[in-house]
């Protein structure tokens, strides 16, 4: 088959997704990845809206941060200022110029999907929510860094207020965030497809359909592809939407309509 006519399988001829059983396996990959590039879509926008509501909320801490500089690897203030704990919906934030408070108890912080940021005496920590992401990509959800480090070594109250100002995104991290969400996407998408493989080649095994596990996977992969074009429109209106689920199911059923005409083994033989 060419890519065109597996493309017409998966979208218009559905009866013809049977004879991608025989098509070359780079062809079908293709369209594994465009799966992924598309489903990778609605969760890089989710990231970007939560984006939005931490740099809103953190311009609104901004203005509460004191002039403070960094000496001798330890936070300073000005006039003796004050520490205190400011709470947003998405930030829990802490100034402690006095060291009162230390990494345990800024992670003890976190509650939901809020993030807790301390700037401390001695160093800045970030405890972000536990999350499969955060965990496979990092060795903890803790950030730790010492004042020392190069990069905060002059860091001040007003540099971060000045950082913080911009009140766009800019369009590195929105790439970033996009790459970085194609991999849990195209791993959580390859585990639904392999497990539904394996119900698609009970089924075909019960139909005496002439299909190994690898073919059948192939057509699995072909018939996913509407379901996943489907599940982006609805993700899209509905974040929380159980797009793995309906995937498998819809492929699967798909998958039967696409392969009940082939003919069966003879078991004479």
């Amino acid at each position: 088959m060419t890519f065109t006519q597996i493309l017409k399988a998966a979208f218009l001829h559905i009866p013809h997704l049977k004879f991608v059983s025989k098509a070359d396996f780079s062809k079908v990959i293709t369209i594994l990845l465009g799966a992924t590039l598309l489903l990778a879509i609605p969760t890089t926008l989710q990231v970007i809206d939560i984006f939005r509501d931490v740099q809103a909320d953190s311009q609104e801490i901004a203005q509460t941060i004191p002039d403070f500089t960094i000496v001798d690897g330890q936070l300073h203030t000005a006039d003796d200022a004050e520490g205190f704990i400011y709470q947003t919906n998405s930030i829990i934030f802490t100034f402690d110029p006095q060291g009162k408070r230390n990494a345990a108890d800024i992670a003890a912080d976190v509650t939901g999907s809020t993030i807790a940021v301390g700037l401390l005496k001695d160093q800045l920590i970030i405890h972000m929510p536990a999350s499969g992401l955060s965990n496979s990509l990092l060795d903890s959800n803790q950030l730790d860094f010492d004042y020392s480090e190069p990069a905060l070594k002059n860091i001040n109250g007003t540099a971060i207020r000045e950082a913080l100002s911009n009140r766009s995104i800019p369009w590195l991290i929105k790439i970033v965030v996009f790459i970085v969400a194609l991999y849990p996407t195209f791993l959580n998408l390859l585990i639904t497809l392999l497990m539904g493989t394996f119900i698609a080649t009970i089924y075909t095994k019960l139909k005496l359909f002439p299909f190994t596990f690898f073919e059948n996977l192939k057509i699995l992969i072909v018939s996913a592809a509407l379901p996943s074009l489907m599940s982006v429109f609805v993700q899209l209106i509905l974040p929380s939407f159980d797009s793995s689920t309906f995937i498998l199911f819809a492929s699967l059923f798909l998958f039967t309509q696409g392969v009940k005409n082939t003919p069966k083994l003879d078991m004479n033989h």
